[in-house]
């Protein structure tokens, strides 16, 4: 197999017509979610505004480049590592997991992960799988109609006549009989407990890094009484052949897609021309803006309910009122995330101003991570017509490190020196 690691938000031209390219080149992030890619996190294919940083590939006038994903991706024959364009210096990505384990609460320093020389496609699924995990428990224990097989003189369903016969001869009271019951011990959560055991036995500390999860695998525990080792290969076919339908449980559809890949180990892909592609893919720029969300505290802006919400009109019903996003607020302040290398000077500084002017500030901030430490803190972009100035400020990204203590250490540095800035 041959691998190519390429970085995010660069042209790559040279790779433009590969095969696995022109598959995936101009997919949205929703149309990969319907052919069993893996793509975190979840909520990514139900935006309503999907745009041209939602593609792994995006192909125009004849040019090829990544955009705002990393992740692993190939065909069996190929293999394309997307990284972190800040991670230069490593082929860990010491950068992205750092944000990753800031954002989902992981307390790990030294562990396998850390220690391989790359990161692998497995090695993706099993760190995002405590995630996946709580997502779906947040919702409740999954629960399905399941058949039983009793022999007891509590008679509940249709006789066993075969069992009956087998068992009961002579009648010593007792009646073989079957019923659906519903359960929360089922073809789902059996999955979930193999998979448990699987990673139990190989990155554990992944199980270990925060009460959430370790609560929600002791439940798990307790309620697969049947769980067996040796029955994992059926409950692995069990579920290939009955997929959870989406909806209420789209959660545990993701969770089960994921549990499957892990415990098969195989690359579970999409195309019908026998040469699947399969991928596991993260949006570096969702994780950017919840990286400084959690290092921060600042005020937090979005469409999901527990987030903040701008009005762009005064005095309008909610029928007809407009809303708007900045993505933080830091005293009175709009801050606008961005992860791409470089600010659109229309749409981009357009979004900005709104922000500005809707929320009365004296100015607003874009905030990007920079690989250049003489770019790094608060620059002036200009005054507007109108009242209001227009920041970009860069946080460095450290380069230069030997080892993830290391590269930690100094990344720290750099955010103190952003949660002590007062952008007035």
């Amino acid at each position: 197999m041959s691998s190519f690691t390429l970085e995010d938000n660069s042209a790559i031209d040279e790779l433009g017509s590969h095969s696995i390219v022109t598959k995936l080149a101009n997919k949205d992030l929703a149309t990969l979610d319907k052919e069993n890619f893996i793509i975190f996190p979840q909520q990514l294919k139900d935006s309503d505004d999907l745009d041209q940083d939602n593609y792994i590939f995006q192909q125009r006038n004849g040019k090829t480049r990544t955009c705002n994903i990393v992740g692993i991706i190939g065909d069996g024959q190929d293999e394309f590592h997307i990284n972190s364009r800040f991670s230069k210096n490593d082929q860990q990505n010491y950068f992205l997991r750092y944000m990753i384990q800031q954002v989902l609460n992981y307390n790990v320093v030294n562990n396998k992960l850390n220690q391989s020389q790359e990161v692998s496609y497995y090695d993706l699924l099993v760190f995002l799988f405590p995630y996946y995990l709580n997502k779906a428990l947040a919702k409740g224990v999954y629960k399905e109609y399941v058949q039983r097989q009793y022999n007891d003189a509590n008679i509940k369903g249709p006789l066993d006549i075969a069992r009956q016969i087998k068992n009961n001869i002579p009648f010593v009271g007792k009646v073989a009989y079957r019923t659906r019951e519903f359960s929360y011990d089922n073809n789902i959560t059996e999955l979930i407990r193999h998979t448990v055991e699987k990673i139990q036995l190989e990155h554990n500390f992944l199980l270990l890094s925060s009460e959430t999860i370790k609560e929600n695998v002791r439940l798990i525990n307790q309620i697969t009484n049947s769980y067996s080792r040796m029955d994992r290969v059926n409950i692995v076919q069990n579920n290939i052949l009955n997929p959870v339908k989406y909806g209420y449980f789209k959660e545990y559809a993701e969770l089960q897609r994921l549990c499957i890949q892990i415990l098969t180990e195989e690359k579970i892909g999409f195309g019908d021309d026998g040469s699947q592609v399969y991928g596991i893919i993260i949006d570096v720029a969702w994780l950017w803006e919840e990286y400084i969300c959690k290092i921060t505290g600042w005020k937090h802006y979005g469409r999901k309910e527990e987030l903040a919400t701008k009005n762009l009109f005064q005095k309008l019903g909610i029928e007809n009122q407009q809303h708007r996003y900045p993505d933080f607020e830091d005293n009175g302040i709009p801050i606008d995330t961005k992860y791409k290398r470089n600010i659109d000077k229309r749409n981009d500084y357009n979004q900005l101003a709104t922000y500005i002017h809707i929320m009365k500030a004296s100015k607003g901030v874009f905030l990007q991570p920079t690989d250049n430490s003489d770019m790094q803190g608060l620059n002036l972009l200009g005054e507007l017509y109108g009242g209001g100035e227009m920041f970009s400020y860069k946080f460095f990204v450290p380069q230069n490190y030997k080892t993830y203590l290391d590269f930690k250490k100094q990344i720290q540095e750099i955010e103190n020196n952003l949660k002590v800035l007062d952008f007035n």
